[in-house]
């Protein structure tokens, strides 16, 4: 099954289409940025206007890995700006996507919200 793509915005980054939009989180004050690859290997979100900046891993791979099938945070190594523009959504697709070190986070429940 395709995603939805009535009302979103697209995205090319090496030869690969995604999707992103930004909606009010039910669960939460927040506002999310979701991206997603069109084949949905690639599933994140990432809370705006947050204290901590990270980003849910919600896909089945991270980083060129295969994941657990988790929702999996990972702390961001830039800040989310307040405005998310098109070029914001392709530095956190090309971290996403690239091979690197990055912090797994663990949600408490208090610490991190979403």
């Amino acid at each position: 099954m395709a995603i939805r793509k009535k009302g979103r915005r697209k995205i090319c980054i090496d030869d690969k289409e995604y999707i992103w939009y930004i909606k009010e989180d039910y669960d939460s004050l927040y506002y999310l940025l979701n991206i997603a690859s069109d084949d949905k290997q690639l599933i994140l979100s990432c809370p705006i206007d947050t204290e901590i900046s990270y980003l849910i891993s919600k896909g089945k791979i991270f980083q060129n890995k295969a994941t657990n099938g988790k929702w999996n945070r990972y702390l961001l190594p830039f800040k989310i700006p307040k405005t998310i523009t098109p070029s914001f959504v392709s530095k956190v697709i090309d971290w996403a996507i690239q091979d690197v070190i990055t912090e797994k986070i663990e949600w408490n429940g208090k610490s991190i919200p979403v």
